[in-house]
């Protein structure tokens, strides 16, 4: 799943090198899943899935949530907000990968408590070479199903993360 996908970056181009596996793309903002729709056909994928949701709500669809085995994320909010966006979508052993910016040490930190919560084992944290500005890729792996209280109703995980600042 590649959450909050706005105009389909990451998911469009790990759909193109990863022909073999069902991308699901996700964003609240019905014109950008217009968009993505419309390149998604452009580019003939048949592997890809367009959702408009919000994820706090998407999350509790038993056809998603603890289904996917790994969710990227870029661009979408603090590292505590993804996180409990994101786990509620992991099945148990799986991936989160987040790309964040140079703010990457204070948010991890931010984001401890929230991380211990929903079960979130960190695995790497990786400078990503010869981008246009500091950029790092974060990634962690979710252990068990997803904690029954997670996410919390619309707009609550970035007005007050789990431990961190809000987005």
């Amino acid at each position: 799943m590649d959450l909050g996908t706005g105009g389909g970056l990451p998911g469009l181009v790990l759909a193109v090198r990863y022909p073999n596996v069902r991308w699901t793309l996700v964003d609240s903002v019905r014109k950008k899943v217009a968009a993505v729709r419309s390149f998604t056909e452009a580019l003939d994928l048949t592997n890809v899935t367009v959702i408009h949701r919000r994820a706090e709500e998407l999350a509790w669809e038993t056809d998603h949530r603890g289904r996917y085995d790994g969710v990227v994320s870029r661009a979408l909010a603090s590292l505590a907000t993804v996180m409990e966006l994101s786990r509620s979508f992991l099945q148990d052993h799986g991936l989160l990968a987040v790309v964040k910016g140079p703010h990457v040490v204070d948010e991890l930190s931010d984001a401890e408590r929230a991380r211990r919560l929903l079960r979130l084992e960190p695995l790497h944290r990786v400078n990503v070479p010869d981008s246009a500005r500091p950029t790092v890729l974060v990634t962690m792996r979710a252990h068990g199903s997803p904690p029954r209280r997670y996410p919390r109703k619309v707009g609550v995980p970035a007005a007050a993360p789990l431990g961190g600042r809000p987005t």
